[in-house]
């Protein structure tokens, strides 16, 4: 398996994912070995044997600064970085290592990335190459290439979404020639099987949907000040993730009662310009900014809402929702998301529909019948989504790319 986050070094909810996924793999019996691009040293994981390409390689590990490979990165934020790297060194990094083992953009990086996989998997037995997004499908499809394994690559977003169709050629070639090379595709939804099939040109019969199941979380819960009621959205605050509606919802919700808090967790490229629009309103005394946070503060933040609102303007899944009804947290969900697909006892809304968006946020809040029904039964349906279920679908797109491969 390739990815380029997981537990304890991840950046957001496919990180998550991953792990809950290889963890569910080694529970049944099957050894997985994750590959990654970079991590920390002597990482270690009870879901999976945990290679980091850098460390294995040492002729190549970066030792004076961190690598600039990052989840969600995109190819402008890295060009950033490598070009204030390039200033603060003056050209060079230490005595025998220098930029130029690092990738002038991001997609060169990538294939640094590919490079270093091929040699790693020369030395491991494995009947399957999974790939876990397009970051990765370059460095899968150098790995099949030598070994003549079969390849899975699993679509967790695409460019489309992380647009919003405006599109980056390169990331499109990226994603369509590992799809075309993969021997299945699994798309985590309906909703991104359907882009797959109409955006690539990736015969429906070659994708595979397996939804995510539910974030395992633990028993811990936490009280919120008394008579305060907490609106949370949770979750990297880019366009794609709709903050913006969210924010232009809760200046209806105050309208109506002054008496909540609203709780933004996370970062992102938007977080200065939500936070400017916040102080427009005159609303800062009213949000909470927490900016990147961890599992253990995940726990907090689920337990304490009164609502989880996920106002994703195109979400191929969403798994936040999921986490936020395992601690009875009922949750608002935007219908342009995949999780749309798996979960009935959420209030659906279209992202722009703010007055819709702030008319049930109030509903939740003050309509305790309707609260509790929607806190009982989703809780039970987001339990019924077991990574279990998960790991025997991926096992069964696992037997039929085997079984392609023998006939």
């Amino acid at each position: 398996m390739l990815g380029w986050e997981f537990p304890p070094f991840f950046a957001g909810g496919a990180g998550i994912v991953c792990y809950e996924m290889a963890k569910a793999l080694t529970e049944k019996g099957h050894e997985v070995t994750y590959i990654m691009p970079f991590g920390p040293k002597n990482v270690s994981s009870d879901a999976a044997k945990l290679v980091i390409a850098d460390q294995v390689l040492p002729g190549l590990r970066i030792q004076v600064v961190d690598s600039l490979l990052t989840a969600y990165a995109t190819p402008e934020e890295y060009k950033q970085q490598y070009n204030l790297l390039r200033n603060l060194s003056g050209g060079t990094l230490g005595k025998d290592v220098t930029l130029a083992l690092y990738g002038r953009n991001l997609f060169e990086e990538i294939i640094r990335f590919a490079l270093r996989a091929r040699i790693i998997a020369a030395s491991e037995d494995f009947e399957v190459i999974h790939a876990q997004d397009w970051t990765t499908f370059p460095a899968a499809m150098a790995v099949k290439k030598v070994s003549g394994k079969p390849l899975v690559v699993h679509v967790h977003n695409t460019v489309f979404d992380r647009y919003l169709n405006a599109g980056n050629a390169a990331e499109y070639n990226f994603e369509k020639a590992g799809m075309e090379a993969a021997d299945l595709v699994i798309a985590i939804s309906h909703f991104v099987k359907n882009r797959i099939v109409e955006s690539y040109g990736i015969p429906a019969h070659k994708v595979r949907v397996v939804h995510n199941a539910t974030p395992k979380m633990k028993g811990v819960s936490f009280e919120s000040k008394v008579g305060e009621k907490i609106v949370l959205y949770a979750g990297r605050i880019t366009i794609q993730k709709g903050p913006d509606y969210f924010v232009e919802a809760a200046r209806k919700v105050l309208e109506k009662d002054p008496n909540v808090r609203f709780v933004m967790a996370g970062s992102g490229d938007m977080l200065p310009q939500i936070m400017q629009r916040v102080s427009e309103l005159g609303l800062l005394d009213k949000f909470w900014f927490t900016g990147f946070y961890s599992r253990e503060e995940a726990e907090k933040l689920f337990s304490m809402a009164s609502v989880c609102v996920m106002p994703s303007v195109s979400e191929p899944f969403g798994v936040i929702p999921l986490e936020s009804l395992a601690k009875d947290t009922p949750v608002i969900i935007s219908k342009q998301s995949g999780v749309c697909e798996v979960l009935t006892h959420a209030l659906k809304v279209d992202f722009w529909d703010i007055e819709d968006m702030a008319g049930k946020i109030l509903a939740l809040l003050h309509y305790k019948s309707l609260h509790k029904i929607l806190q009982v039964f989703g809780k039970e349906e987001a339990k019924q989504l077991t990574w279990d279920k998960v790991a025997d679908k991926l096992l069964m797109v696992y037997d039929e790319v085997a079984q392609k491969q023998l006939a």
